[in-house]
Parts: C-alpha cells; sequence; structure tokens
C-alpha cells in the first residue's frame, strides 16, 4: 500500500510566491531571492504580532518571529492565490520558488496553525498565554537565559498560531512557514514560477553571472496558469536537472 503521503490530491511542494513590495516589482523581488539565494523573513504573520510591538521587544527578539511563507496548494492552482482577494490585504503576484516539500520539512518549516476560537475565550487565554511567558522578557539574550532548552521552540510554536474570525480565515492557502530567512542553493528548487517564463529567463540572463545562470538555466520555469498536463511536460524537458553537478 502507497504512504498516505503520497496521495495524489496533497502536494509534494512548497511554494513561496513573492509581490510587489515597497518600489520594487514582484519580479524583481523574484530575482534578487535567486540571486542571493535567500527569501528574506521580513515580518511577523502570527496572532502575536501586535503584542511583539505593544511589549516592547528589542529588535532582535522581534526579528525571530519573522517567518517566510509558503503554500502547499497544488502546482495547477497556484494561480487561485494570485492577484486582488476580497478580505486580503497582501497581494500576491505570479511570481515564486517551488521547493520538495520534505527537504524544507527537514529545514524545520511547518504548517501554519489556524485556530477555531468563534464562540470560545481561545483568543484572550493564547494572548494572556503569550504575554506571561514574556513576562519580563524583551531581549532575545534574556529569553535564551531563561528558557536555555527550549527558547527557540516557544517562539518557533508561537510564530504559527493564527485564529480564525469572520474577517480572517486563510486556511484556504494551505500556509507553512520556515522560522527566519530561507537560504538555498539552485539545485534546492524544483521550479521557478513566472507568468511569461521564456521572458523571465531572459531577464535573469541579462542580469546574472555567467555562473550563476549555468545553473538557472537547468531550472524549470513554469506558469501559474499551466495544466497539470504544460507543467509535466515542461519539468519532463529539464529531468536531467537532478543529475547535475552541485551547484555553488
Amino acid at each position: 500500500m502507497p504512504h498516505p503521503a503520497r496521495r495524489d490530491d496533497l502536494s509534494r511542494f512548497l511554494v513561496h510566491l513573492t509581490r510587489d513590495y515597497e518600489e520594487s516589482t514582484a519580479r524583481a523581488n523574484l530575482f534578487g531571492m535567486l540571486k542571493d539565494k535567500q527569501i528574506e523573513a521580513r515580518n511577523a504573520h502570527c496572532l502575536f504580532k501586535h503584542e511583539i510591538t505593544n511589549l516592547g521587544f528589542s529588535a532582535v527578539l522581534t526579528k525571530a518571529f519573522h517567518t517566510v511563507c509558503l503554500t502547499e496548494t497544488p502546482l495547477p492552482q497556484i494561480h487561485r492565490l494570485t492577484g486582488a482577494i476580497p478580505g486580503r490585504r497582501i497581494e500576491l503576484q505570479a511570481y515564486g520558488l517551488v521547493f520538495n516539500k520534505d527537504h524544507l520539512i527537514e529545514r524545520g518549516a511547518s504548517p501554519a496553525i489556524y485556530l477555531n476560537a468563534k464562540g470560545t475565550k481561545l483568543r484572550t487565554y493564547l494572548l494572556e498565554r503569550f504575554r506571561k511567558d514574556f513576562t519580563g522578557i524583551t531581549r532575545y539574550q534574556t529569553l535564551r537565559q531563561q528558557q536555555a532548552a527550549h527558547f527557540e521552540s516557544i517562539i518557533q510554536y508561537y510564530a504559527l498560531i493564527n485564529i480564525i474570525a469572520d474577517n480572517y480565515d486563510f486556511m484556504w492557502e494551505r500556509e507553512w512557514r520556515h522560522s527566519g530567512p530561507l537560504t538555498f542553493k539552485y539545485r534546492d528548487l524544483v521550479a521557478i514560477i513566472a507568468p511569461q517564463p521564456d521572458g523571465f529567463r531572459a531577464y535573469c540572463a541579462k542580469r546574472l553571472s555567467t555562473s550563476a545562470m549555468r545553473f538557472v538555466n537547468m531550472i524549470p520555469i513554469i506558469a501559474p496558469t499551466w495544466s497539470y498536463e504544460d507543467i509535466v511536460e515542461t519539468m519532463s524537458v529539464t529531468i536531467w536537472n537532478a543529475n547535475r553537478e552541485p551547484a555553488d
């Protein structure tokens, strides 16, 4: 009997989609990730993000709660996460990176936890629990000293939690989070997502070094609007990529 994780209704991949940010376009941001081989963790996305500010955490402790967001939405459905979505303040664009889920699990990525607090005092309890755990703690070093065995786990736990509310319910995003910046090597990428694959490859070719472009040329670039068959065809053309020499 096949392992349950190999069901065809579950994706084997995790996708990070980017967006226009400040004065940089989504395409430029994706290129920056490829160039630096890193996805920055710019914000906290959990229930406690306002408490982190209100409690006066230091910059270092605040940054410890920053995460990189990913989705396990199947590749042919990725387009459903992009563009304007009612109730969503962040407009993700059709540019991103695809990783092997098992690889990121080994690196500590976890599903975001969305708890249903409707009709309960769960939200109040969690906020009070957070304040209690951080009583007298505003610096990362203090947390490390007081919770030597578990300080990293405490941060990771709270960084994953959100509450479902009438105006806040994003379980459909099938979100995963990675604590801190996500560094990678080119060989870690299953695919690149861009609305115009050939155009994005040409964009990279003008800006990346020859050595970096050598490896990027081995990575499939797929459009989020493609069908399953289109994706399989493109990825099969570059299947030899899995057997290439290690990058970097």
